[in-house]
This record gives C-alpha cells, sequence and structure tokens, in this order.
C-alpha cells in the first residue's frame, strides 16, 4: 500500500504515436517512478466509459494525457472527461485536441486569436472556395479531418485545383463538411516544422513528401535543425498557451520573401526526429506533477 501511494499515476487516453509512448511510459518509470495507467479498455484498445470510471477510482490519477486518432466516437471521451473527471487535469486542453481534429476549426481558431501569424486564405465552403477559383485562384483541397487512422499523409491532400472545371472534379464525391480548402501557395521543396514542449522549440527542416513522382535520396531526407526565428516563435508559444497546449507541433513554409505561413497544427506530435523528446516530455510530465503537489500542500496550509 505505501509504495502505492508513493509512486505517481498518469492517465493515458492514446492510440497513436504508440511508439514514442511506449518510450515516455519506461523512461517516466525509471527515472521518476511515474506509471502511466492505460484508461482504454484493455485488449480491445477501445473506449469504454464504466472502465475509465472503474480506473480513475482505482489510481490516483494525477492528469490524463489524450493522444488520439480524430474518430466521431472521440466525442464520448471529451463527455466522459467532463462529466466523471472534470477537476482532473490534460496534459493538454480537451478542447484543443478537439479542435486540432478539424482543420477547419484549428484555421478558425488561428484566424481569430493569433491573427498577426500568417496562413494562406482559407475557404469555408465549396461555394466561397468555388467562388475563389472561378476568380483565377488556384485552391489546395484537403479533407478536413486531420488524423484519420491508416490513412497516408498523401491521400489526405485531394488535389489542387487550377481553374472551376478542376474544381468540380475533385469534389464531386464529398461532401461540403468533409473539405477544407485553402489558397495554394505553391510549390515548396522543403517544409519547416516546430516542435513544442512547454516553453522549449526546435525546429527542422522536412522534405515536402507530398510532391508527386519524387524519389527523395537518403541524404534529401535527413532533418536539418534549424534557428527559429525569435518572433514566430513567440507567436507559436502564445497560441499554445490562448489554446491550453503547451506540447504540439506546427509546419509552416517559407515564402521567396521569407514570410513564414502556418499550413498545419498538430496536437502531440510524434517527435519521431527529436532525439531529446522522450527526456524534455518526461520532465514536463514530472514538473507538471510536482508542482500540482506543491500547490495542494500550500491551499492545504493555508485552509489549515
Amino acid at each position: 500500500m505505501s509504495n502505492k501511494l508513493s509512486r505517481i499515476y498518469i492517465g493515458a487516453i492514446c492510440n497513436r504515436d504508440l511508439e514514442i509512448f511506449d518510450k515516455i511510459k519506461k523512461f517516466c518509470s525509471k527515472n521518476y517512478n511515474i506509471s502511466i495507467i492505460n484508461l482504454l479498455k484493455k485488449d480491445s484498445n477501445t473506449f469504454n466509459a464504466k472502465y475509465f470510471k472503474k480506473q480513475i477510482k482505482k489510481y490516483p490519477i494525477s492528469f490524463i494525457i489524450v493522444k488520439l486518432y480524430s474518430e466521431e466516437s472521440n466525442q464520448e471521451i471529451y463527455k466522459t472527461i467532463r462529466e466523471i473527471a472534470p477537476s482532473i487535469p490534460l496534459l493538454n486542453n480537451a478542447r484543443a485536441v478537439e479542435i486540432c481534429e478539424s482543420r477547419t476549426n484549428t484555421f478558425k481558431f488561428i484566424q481569430q486569436s493569433a491573427k498577426k501569424l500568417n496562413i494562406p486564405k482559407t475557404y469555408y465552403s465549396i461555394k466561397e472556395a468555388y467562388n475563389a477559383c472561378s476568380n483565377g485562384n488556384k485552391v489546395i483541397i484537403k479533407l478536413d479531418t486531420h488524423n484519420i487512422p491508416d490513412l497516408p499523409k498523401n491521400d489526405r491532400i485531394i488535389g489542387i485545383a487550377e481553374n472551376v472545371s478542376q474544381f468540380d472534379k475533385l469534389v464531386e464525391n464529398y461532401r461540403d463538411e468533409d473539405l477544407f480548402f485553402q489558397a495554394y501557395l505553391g510549390s515548396f521543396d522543403i517544409i519547416y516544422k516546430i516542435y513544442v514542449i512547454d516553453r522549449w522549440a526546435v525546429s527542422i527542416t522536412s522534405h515536402n513528401r507530398l510532391r508527386e513522382n519524387e524519389n527523395l535520396t537518403p541524404l534529401e531526407l535527413i532533418h536539418i535543425r534549424i534557428p527559429i526565428d525569435k518572433q514566430l516563435k513567440r507567436r507559436i508559444l502564445r497560441l499554445g498557451r490562448k489554446m491550453g497546449m503547451p506540447i504540439f507541433g506546427v509546419d509552416y513554409i517559407l515564402t521567396k520573401e521569407g514570410i513564414p505561413y502556418i499550413i498545419d497544427i498538430n496536437d502531440f506530435p510524434s517527435f519521431r526526429s527529436i532525439p531529446e523528446a522522450v527526456s524534455l516530455l518526461s520532465d514536463y510530465i514530472y514538473n507538471m506533477v510536482a508542482l500540482q503537489r506543491q500547490l495542494f500542500k500550500t491551499t492545504a496550509r493555508v485552509r489549515g
């Protein structure tokens, strides 16, 4: 019993990027005496509200990590967390995780709450995008859902419409709500990625692997670290704070004029190309719990 009380328990509702997540679990257990408890039902890896409630009662969960593929069933998860565990903090705010499931909601949030960040002109309906295309603007058409299970990145882009005839053909088999539209800024060899863990941020280069008929050599696939423009870093960190999301990733491109345009945001990215990410994420998790416990002790003393 004493050993159980001495350990720290973190809940996890995670079904994507499990390789790095397993590394975090092992690092936390070895270095911080933290057990990460799976709140998805055993063996089936699906969410069950009764099982969730049982695990919450069984373990003194300090906070919950949510890292999910985008599926309609996630709504049950968010609803259950609000109803059963409203006082348990989340690593990333549930609202932020939900926003990031939809490209439309993500870019609406940026447009409304982070106006100093540059994004491509975004169209929020087939009609609006069609009108832009009819006025001579190229439009890139993507699936609105962000993290679709078992769907390669290439298949998340429907295509680029250069005229209304192409536009009609690309959207003919989709509903309005299935699609996301932005002005096409052109072809870029390099996409820049920024990974954020609290106040720490690092940027790497990544070849645009969505370009057609391009066979990249191993050398071309190497991710090179580059400095982050200070102003861009401040604005991205501010975006994370406004969303309630300390762990996230941002993709951006640089125009010929050197202007960065945000083209994607991912809550809790894979961090595959960041070797130190496992230790930094584990440190952040431990520090969150330590701060939480300190606040609890301070509150208890004041009340006492």
